[in-house]
């Protein structure tokens, strides 16, 4: 009697679909999103789309989250989209970088300092004057025509070259001895002094690019005390 009451209940059980648990596997369907959902008849039905997120709807496309100029991801954060700095692919537009020109080259009102006055008076006695050399385990590498970039900074207490450039020049490497001469007219910024413990530093510059540095660029520097005359900076470190 009691085998038989175990296996009637067994039976009972096995053919009840229970409310609680998961219907057959051959109910299931998958929405477009691959979603699952059981309908009311116990089987599974599509889930509707889900809704994009605000800003993302329409179009076809992702909107700009920002607001501003479409698909531009920096409109509104107050960084002009890339395409309107002018100047091509030229990655310094905009930033009053002129690569190709003599002297600095670079418009210093840009980064929020006072140019030099074109009329201001230029003190002769105050200058650095010399001759660019390269260093024989340099000279193979170096060749003519390619740009020479010479920089005076300040010098700190370990001989080392800080701050905002004093002087600048641009010359053309001529596979010799190349003769410089820096004063108050090739300053950057307004009210600079060409005095004081210095270093100027020349760079052969492969790139033609006074911001950037690569292999295979030489630079060489002198430590001098300005007014200073018959510097001699030799080209000896490669890059």
């Amino acid at each position: 009697m009691r085998w038989f009451l175990v296996a009637a209940l067994f039976a009972a059980a096995c053919s009840k679909k229970s409310s609680d648990g998961l219907p057959p596997a051959q109910e299931w369907s998958a929405n477009a999103q691959g979603q699952m959902q059981p309908g009311a008849s116990g089987s599974m039905q599509a889930l509707p789309p889900a809704a994009p997120p605000p800003g993302m709807a329409g179009g076809g496309g992702m909107k700009n989250p920002h607001g501003g100029v479409a698909n531009d991801p920096h409109a509104g954060l107050g960084i002009p989209p890339a395409n309107s700095m002018g100047g091509g692919d030229d990655p310094h537009a905009g930033l009053g970088i002129d690569v190709t020109g003599g002297g600095g080259g670079t418009d210093v009102t840009q980064l929020g300092l006072p140019a030099p006055d074109p009329n201001r008076k230029i003190d002769p006695s105050r200058f650095v004057k010399g001759v660019i050399k390269i260093h024989p385990k340099a000279a193979a590498r170096a060749k003519a025509g390619i740009p020479i970039f010479l920089v005076v900074k300040r010098a700190d207490a370990t001989g080392s070259p800080v701050g905002t450039p004093l002087a600048v020049e641009k010359l053309t490497w001529n596979n010799g001895e190349l003769v410089f001469e820096l004063t108050e007219k090739n300053a950057m910024v307004g009210g600079t002094e060409l005095t004081g413990e210095v270093v100027v530093t020349a760079r052969y510059d492969q790139d033609s690019d006074a911001l950037t540095k690569e292999a295979g660029d030489i630079t060489g520097q002198a430590r001098v005390t300005l007014p200073a005359e018959n510097v001699q900076i030799f080209l000896d470190t490669i890059l």
